[in-house]
């Protein structure tokens, strides 16, 4: 059921993995409550601290959904196995049979036109995992504060955002 749930969302990535973010919140966190809104954006708060892409998060996700059911190390490695799979096998999919006949297939008229509309379906995703994720954090003057702390931070200075991420849990920690 995991390597489900994983492949579904592993079709609707189009425009990179930030657009799975509020479907993973969704599905994992609202619907499903296999991991708590704190656990699913501690991970995605780190996960954006480390290098590399956004689907390494669903192997957090996987992993740490096996540990609420009561697996153990090695049920939890599987997880995060299986979820890494599972969101990674469409794509896979996509470049060994598509890739091929893509120059042709760009050229249909209904092919062309249906990718400028998932293009803005996928911005329309990501402005969905911002506020997806602001709603559990809450909109206290803290809260606020924090949020455009870390925005200006990170746009008008060359603080690395691994830097931010840290101290935002040593903060987390004392405050």
């Amino acid at each position: 059921r995991l390597f489900e749930n994983f492949y579904r969302n592993g079709i609707f990535v189009f425009g990179g993995g930030q657009v799975l973010v509020p479907l993973m919140f969704t599905e994992f966190v609202q619907m499903k409550q296999y991991l708590h809104a704190s656990g699913f954006l501690s991970g995605f708060a780190l996960q954006q601290a480390l290098p590399g892409p956004t689907f390494s998060f669903t192997s957090y996700i996987g992993a740490l959904s096996m540990k609420n059911f009561g697996y153990g190390l090695g049920g939890q490695i599987l997880g995060g196995a299986v979820a890494v799979i599972g969101i990674n096998l469409p794509g896979l999919i996509l470049v060994l049979f598509i890739v091929p006949f893509w120059d042709d297939l760009k050229k249909i008229a209904r092919i062309k036109h249906s990718l400028s509309g998932i293009n803005a379906v996928s911005v329309g995703f990501i402005i969905a995992a911002f506020i997806l994720l602001l709603i559990p954090i809450g909109l206290d003057i803290m809260a606020i504060g924090i949020l455009l702390s870390t925005f200006l931070i990170l746009n008008f200075t060359k603080v690395s955002p691994t830097v931010l991420v840290i101290v935002g849990i040593l903060l987390g920690c004392f405050i």
